[in-house]
């Protein structure tokens, strides 16, 4: 929008259409880049009419006030998905679409107690105006679509998690202490578990159930140990309080349905993270993977939220944005010094929670100099997590925007080419395998992608061999 303004040359000479979205039919209103209204609210249908209507309506205001199409740019709240094909058709026209924050816009407008979509309006005028806004939406590209996939992944998650505690509230009355690998033997919500729970499951049952049947069940799902497993569950299911006689068909039937709707969504998850794999692979994010810790989840999580490389903001914002950093407040002079505060809860919790989730793991699974800083910081009486949150953007931007993997301090800086070369023979197997299992690994190191570039470039400066699999 600076450049827009820059250059119309004079606020004058711009064309701002403020829209306030809704499902049917959204109102607009003009004024030029001095917040002088030109043409009060006007509706506008949520329809390819309504699209033509706007395009008429930009056409006599340009024309009317000497205004080049070139300065006219709409804007409106972050709403609903229904305002989502709106903002793309005015794209697809070439007009800047823009969204701004309604919390702000609502502090922007003339009257704050009272709400119309005039006052609105006018609010979100002032946003679009004082240019405090961004891309409706996010920008049309590989990143906008990994964002959707991961948030929608994220929502399958939740609902895996409501159905496991729905199925642990059954399980405890059918038999207490099955879901618990201590007591029974079998792995939680493992296939052999899943079996046992989804046809008449109960104490009693399992205790009557004839040893060699289960037996031959447990070898074909894969179980380790069957026989001893078999014992022990056996053994458990004697010891533990019975339920009420009445109930035990009404609790078998909801869990079966659960069991059901639970593979359904274990399924639903396991083709979203090929997805996800699939669409990271093609974008400059593949190259946080190089990082010991960080997995297929998170990388595109932080990716997909954080956007592109070159329109990401500076690390401090980005760190703000993410809600790891504490709030500082300094007033009464110079001399008074500042008081840090807890962190702000306005944040985007989603990139939070990748983020605080890739400090932990770079804590407990990153290479060394990752792991030994978490220690550090955690025995200083600091946030550790937090802290290494803030270090993985850091990299994560760097890693992004250069296109190279990640290598230790004390290896990039003093290493010979052969210890290089033998960190990256070390490196491939353990980067090889998080995209395999993904079932994206000649996706993710073709020639055209940015980890199969890195993997050429690595070969050829270190003559060595990165082999892949062959395709099936």
């Amino acid at each position: 929008m600076i450049d827009l303004f820059h250059d119309a040359g004079h606020p004058e000479k711009v064309l701002c259409i403020p829209i306030d979205y809704a499902k049917l039919t959204h109102v607009g209103l003009c004024c030029d880049g001095t917040g002088r209204v030109l043409k009060n609210a006007f509706p506008i249908k949520n329809t390819p009419d309504g699209i033509d209507f706007t395009l008429s309506v930009v056409e006599k205001m340009c024309r009317k006030h000497h205004i080049n199409k070139q300065h006219v740019f709409f804007g409106g709240e972050d709403c609903g998905t229904f305002s989502l094909n709106f903002a793309y058709n005015l794209r697809e026209q070439g007009f800047p679409v823009i969204g701004v924050n309604a919390g702000d816009a609502k502090k922007l407008r003339e009257n704050v107690q009272a709400s119309t979509d005039g006052l609105d309006l006018l609010g979100i005028a002032n946003m679009l105006i004082n240019m405090r806004g961004g891309a409706a939406g996010g920008e049309i590209g590989a990143l906008r679509a990994l964002r959707s996939l991961t948030r929608h992944r994220r929502k399958q998650v939740q609902l895996q998690t409501a159905g496991k505690n729905r199925i642990h509230q059954i399980v405890d009355q059918l038999f207490p202490g099955f879901l618990d690998e201590k007591n029974s033997g079998i792995p939680p919500f493992s296939e052999t578990s899943l079996y046992l729970m989804e046809d008449r499951f109960s104490a009693a049952d399992i205790a009557r159930r004839r040893d060699k049947a289960l037996l031959r069940q447990f070898h074909a799902k894969g179980l380790q140990h069957a026989e001893k497993a078999l014992a022990k569950l056996k053994a458990y299911a004697k010891q533990v309080l019975h339920h009420p006689p009445e109930l035990t068909g009404l609790l078998q039937t909801a869990l079966a349905s659960e069991i059901r709707l639970h593979r359904c969504i274990n399924d639903n998850i396991a083709q979203m993270h090929r997805e996800i794999a699939q669409q990271l692979a093609q974008t400059p994010a593949a190259m946080l993977t190089t990082i010991r810790g960080i997995g297929i989840t998170l990388a595109s999580g932080v990716a997909a939220e954080i956007g592109p490389p070159e329109a990401q903001p500076s690390l401090r914002r980005l760190s703000s944005y993410a809600g790891i950093i504490p709030r500082t407040k300094q007033t009464g002079g110079p001399e008074k010094s500042p008081v840090i505060g807890s962190v702000s809860k306005r944040c985007n919790r989603i990139l939070k929670d990748y983020v605080v989730q890739c400090g932990n793991h770079l804590g407990q699974h990153g290479p060394a100099d990752l792991h030994e800083d978490h220690r550090r910081r955690g025995a200083n009486g600091q946030h550790a997590d937090f802290g290494m949150a803030r270090r993985f953007l850091r990299m994560a931007m760097r890693l992004m925007r250069t296109g190279e993997s990640y290598v230790p301090p004390e290896i990039r800086d003093n290493a010979t080419v052969e210890e290089l070369r033998a960190w990256y023979l070390d490196l491939w197997p353990k980067l090889l395998d998080k995209w395999v299992k993904a079932g994206a690994v000649h996706t993710a190191f073709h020639p055209e992608n940015p980890l199969g570039q890195w993997r050429e470039r690595i070969q050829d400066i270190y003559e060595i061999e990165l082999p892949l699999p062959k395709k099936k």
